[in-house]
């Protein structure tokens, strides 16, 4: 597909010009009204006719939290009623028992009105590949405000109509499966993978459209009062994987955008042409990954995916033509691209903001992991993933990422659904059923869970202990120090001994050589214990040199823990990035929830390292810099357990890092800024040894 797209870029020139120009001078197709009927917003692009709240109502009260049960289905608000769904009861494997919720909650206050069940398997009875990464309701329910119906799809294929006048009583149903015969989807490189039904019911008049991948049409069109086929597109090829159908209009003709599994497909929906194929263009991702919604602006369509492609691509139609625009290597796995006033913000851990006329990066910043945004009235950007929200200024004259503010939201699970922002309410829910709600018209007063920030804005720095003129500067909270140069118990009586494993050894310079063993620390693992679990907080210090970018595991450079699965903490190498594993009460027993990624290393080059923590608070300095500061990782070391320390490998010895180690010192306080800088001056200088 490359090839083609290039080909076709350079072949398209002046009648894209005119499109994009259009495109990026134009404000959004904003539709009037406060309401978040169904996925992704009035408009299903993802922009919100109202604004952020910004300044007023940041921070914004929290309203109230709950869980409604697994899934990754999205929350939907209307006329002040959150709707809602979730999977519970049952065993979470393909075939087993349990049942999904449709929740009606009022959205102020978080009381529920009523709620729905039905008996429904936690996967879809086709499921395969990736069972852990899903399960529970994947569709975003649908509100049609002109009947008050609203229809909500399973993960199996139960398509159902409640009437949500009536305490949503169940007016028809109808099961995919059952009805069309859909099979599996077929492999599209690199495995098989079927998820399901993740797609949302789009309302076009008296019809529902619905991508259902059935060997008799692509799409169907069903009335919406009865659950009747009215008719089937001319596209027979099988479904996709993302949320849903998108609308645009091509030469004043009402259509439709679809991602199928192998094509993006735009169709016919106006009156005597239903479901006529209009234009297509291949579109294909290993693993049935095509999981992205596309984005529509005027006449342009804008897809991204990971895996094989690993590129976002607009493309524009035109008299049954489908011509790409720009290709941009700046993707998304699952998150699906905002377009909004000549602007593209797409989603893969960083947010990056893009030129919609030619792709080209404008900005970048933050870390959201698969998460979400939209964009509001008053060209802010709010982007939702990993647990927090982060506000944004998104106007056209800023020109790198500009964080307002910060908002975390406590939910600890993967955050695949979509943040929902509806007359003032805020509301944001992750895959295993936890949900938030937030004010954004009331400042919350007395509290700190938000705060104004800059980018990546977390306190920097603590009172400076008084620092001597040679390293480690002071040995303040100091469990353990190894120094080059200096015999061990010279320092103050501290820890400072080792005793290699294998073929570990110490060099010439009085440096730790490791890739073939261990050293193993004396005499510091009770007294490391039982400091860090008094304070809660721990600062790890290191010279390293790494012998290469290319080992992982992550390959341990210092651990506290008794194998490759328990540990109270790890600073390791994957490739060329630091990482850090911390247990605390919220991380569990191997401190991956979340694991963190730190900074960037090279081969042969001697790097200073300290990585802090304090309760809610992880800061990391690469050579007396700030390289890192996170809110991500929180709670204590009250289940901290007694485990081993050693350097360079795991206890159980199948985790071997390779390079030298040239100081260490390990301390159970938080090491601020300035100190760090000042340890970085102690450490990389001749003082040291």
């Amino acid at each position: 597909m490359t090839g083609f797209v290039r080909c076709a870029i350079s072949a398209w020139g002046v009648m894209a010009f005119v499109m994009l120009q259009t495109l990026a001078a134009a404000p959004g197709s904003v539709a009037k009204g406060e309401d978040w009927p169904h996925w992704r917003g009035m408009t299903r692009n993802g922009v919100v006719a109202e604004k952020s709240g910004w300044p007023e109502g940041w921070p914004p009260k929290k309203l109230w939290r709950r869980s409604v049960g697994y899934g990754c289905t999205s929350p939907i608000i209307v006329g002040g009623k959150l709707y809602v769904m979730g999977w519970g009861g049952g065993g979470r494997r393909r075939g087993g028992g349990g049942i999904d919720t449709l929740y009606c909650i009022d959205a102020a206050s978080g009381r529920e009105l009523w709620k729905q069940s039905y008996a429904c398997p936690y996967q879809g009875r086709l499921s395969t590949g990736d069972e852990g990464a899903y399960g529970g309701p994947s569709s975003t329910p649908t509100f049609d405000k002109s009947t008050g119906l609203i229809y909500t799809l399973s993960v199996d294929g139960d398509l159902r109509c409640w009437d949500t006048k009536k305490g949503g009583a169940l007016v028809w149903k109808l099961n995919f499966y059952d009805k069309y015969k859909v099979r599996r989807r077929p492999r599209s490189g690199g495995g098989t993978r079927d998820f399901g039904y993740p797609t949302s019911v789009l309302i076009r008049g008296e019809t529902l459209l619905v991508e259902v991948g059935a060997p008799t049409g692509t799409v169907m069109g069903l009335d919406k009062k009865s659950g009747r086929q009215v008719w089937a597109s001319q596209y027979d090829g099988p479904a996709g994987h993302t949320g849903g159908l998108v609308p645009i209009t091509v030469d004043g003709a009402d259509c439709i955008a679809v991602l199928t599994l192998r094509e993006l497909v735009v169709m016919r929906v106006d009156k005597g042409y239903e479901g006529r194929t209009v234009a297509t263009a291949k579109w294909q991702t290993e693993f049935s990954c095509n999981i992205s919604t596309p984005a529509v602006a005027g006449s342009g369509v804008l897809v991204t995916s990971a895996y094989n492609n690993k590129a976002a691509v607009l493309f524009n139609v035109a008299k049954d033509r489908m011509r790409p625009v720009w290709r941009s290597k700046y993707y998304s796995t699952a998150g699906s691209p905002v377009i909004h006033r000549g602007r593209v913000y797409i989603i893969k851990n960083s947010i990056n903001c893009l030129d919609a006329a030619g792709g080209k990066l404008l900005w970048s910043g933050g870390s959201f992991g698969d998460g979400s945004c939209l964009a509001t009235a008053d060209d802010k950007v709010i982007a939702f993933g990993k647990g927090s929200v982060r506000l944004l200024d998104a106007a056209p004259s800023v020109g790198n990422y500009r964080e307002l503010a910060r908002l975390d939201c406590g939910l600890r699970a993967i955050c695949y659904p979509h943040i929902t922002l509806a007359g003032g309410i805020l509301c944001a829910k992750d895959r295993s059923g936890a949900m938030v709600c937030f004010d954004t018209t009331t400042r919350e007063t007395g509290k700190t869970h938000a705060t104004a920030a800059k980018p990546q804005a977390v306190p920097l720095d603590v009172k400076m202990p008084k620092m001597s003129g040679a390293w480690p500067g002071n040995t303040d909270g100091a469990l353990f120090v190894w120094a080059t140069g200096k015999s061990p118990g010279e320092i103050g009586g501290i820890a400072s001994s080792v005793k290699p494993r294998d073929d570990a050894r110490i060099g010439a310079g009085g440096e730790m050589v490791l890739g073939r063993g261990a050293m193993l620390a004396q005499g510091a693992d009770k007294a490391l214990l039982d400091a860090c679990k008094a304070s809660g907080r721990l600062s790890v210090e290191a010279v390293i040199t790494p012998g290469d970018t290319k080992q992982g595991g992550p390959a341990r450079i210092v651990s506290f823990s008794k194998d490759a699965y328990h540990r109270n903490f790890t600073l390791g190498q994957q490739k060329s990035t630091l990482v850090l594993r911390l247990r605390t009460t919220r991380t569990g027993i191997n401190g991956m929830k979340p694991e963190t990624n730190l900074c960037k290393v090279s081969a042969a080059k001697a790097h200073h390292v300290i990585v802090a923590y304090s309760p809610g608070k992880l800061s990391c300095y690469l050579n007396g810099k700030s390289v890192l500061q996170s809110e991500r990782v929180r709670g204590d070391f009250s289940n901290w357990s007694p485990m081993h320390l050693l350097f360079g490998d795991e206890w159980d010895g199948n985790r071997r890092w390779s390079g030298k180690l040239q100081g260490l010192a390990i301390h159970a306080r938080f090491i601020g800024a300035k100190e760090a800088a000042a340890r970085h001056k102690l450490a990389m200088g001749s003082d040291r040894r």
